[in-house]
């Protein structure tokens, strides 16, 4: 006996049918172009403040200064501390609203950012071209970009540091094309350069300070590359309405920062309790890189559109960018 066919109601149809519509927008549109990614909702009361590898940000996570400023609040907002591999990671992670704030590489959003996913560039450190260097062994036979030449290079994909390498390259007349290269997530370069997992190492602090005792040179630094600072990103999205609430976070933030380049010493300790990065490598960071806080002002506005020019020139990204459009 022939079985009689399940039957759906009206709402269950409709209800597959909105399923179907999502599953379709999720694979793009039949142009090619890419469709806008999904955004999780806003917590308004919940600041969700992310960091990359081995920040120093760290430092202020555990002082808990920003917290206790943000439950000072009328309304008090609490504080979610998100850490992320690396500076990518996290740029995707602020643009889909898994994060509200966060400091990236300046070189991260000209190789990543996507047209229909808005920013705000908030906030940039000052410029440490000295911060970021390509290293080698010290027994090897790289001495400049040159010999990098067929060779395995570790870098963090989409960073400072892969930017450094491109320029490095072309300054040379060699391209990415003519290198063998490694996906290295900063937090393990210790490791990567301990075990020679690469010939050269595309690095910043504070894991250039923590390499150098395991006898490295550098061939190259970051005064060959437009990107030489970090920057504080946020979206129109998480600040709308919370304008307030971000400008607290970036004076806990530059408060921070003064302690950090006042108490130095108390800074490396702590640091190094949190992270296990000795205290004299992140003494040699804080000679190397100064930290800070300063509004997008209009020339850090125009260094930010030569990285993204860049970025494109290097081949880093296909459309241009118009880096006016993320001031507020």
């Amino acid at each position: 006996m022939r079985k009689s066919g399940v039957r759906f109601g009206p709402a269950v149809r409709l209800a597959i049918a909105l399923l179907l519509a999502l599953l379709l927008a999720g694979c793009g549109s039949q142009d090619g172009k890419e469709e806008r990614a999904f955004r999780q909702p806003v917590e308004p009361g919940k600041l969700k403040v992310g960091y990359g590898g081995s920040s120093a940000l760290i430092g202020l996570q555990k002082r808990g200064d920003l917290e206790a400023r943000l439950a000072a609040l009328p309304q008090a907002v609490a504080v979610e501390w998100l850490r992320f591999d690396d500076d990518a990671s996290l740029f995707r992670a602020i643009e889909e609203g898994r994060v509200d704030i966060g400091s990236v590489g300046d070189a991260v959003p000209a190789f990543l950012h996507r047209e229909e996913a808005p920013l705000v560039y908030l906030a940039a450190e000052p410029a440490n071209p000295s911060a970021y260097a390509i290293v080698v062994p010290l027994d090897s036979s790289i001495y400049a970009a040159a010999d990098l030449k067929g060779k395995r290079v570790a870098y963090a994909n989409a960073s400072n540091e892969h930017l450094l390498l491109l320029e490095a390259l072309d300054s040379a007349g060699l391209s990415a094309a003519d290198l063998k290269p490694v996906e290295l997530a900063p937090a393990d370069t210790f490791r990567s350069v301990e075990g020679r997992k690469a010939d050269a190492w595309a690095i910043g602090e504070p894991e250039l300070s923590r390499t150098e005792p395991l006898g490295v040179r550098i061939i190259a630094t970051g005064e060959l590359s437009p990107a030489i600072r970090d920057i504080y990103i946020a979206t129109p999205e998480s600040m709308e309405g919370r304008e307030e609430l971000f400008g607290q976070a970036l004076d806990a933030i530059g408060a921070y920062d003064d302690w950090l380049n006042e108490q130095y010493h108390d800074a490396a300790e702590l640091l190094y309790q949190e992270t296990g990065i000795l205290h004299a490598s992140w003494l040699s960071a804080f000679e190397r890189k100064a930290y800070g806080t300063a509004p997008m002002l209009a020339s850090i506005v125009r260094e930010q559109q030569q990285v993204a020019d860049t970025v494109r020139r290097l081949g880093g990204r296909q459309e241009s960018i118009d880096v006016k459009r993320f001031i507020k």
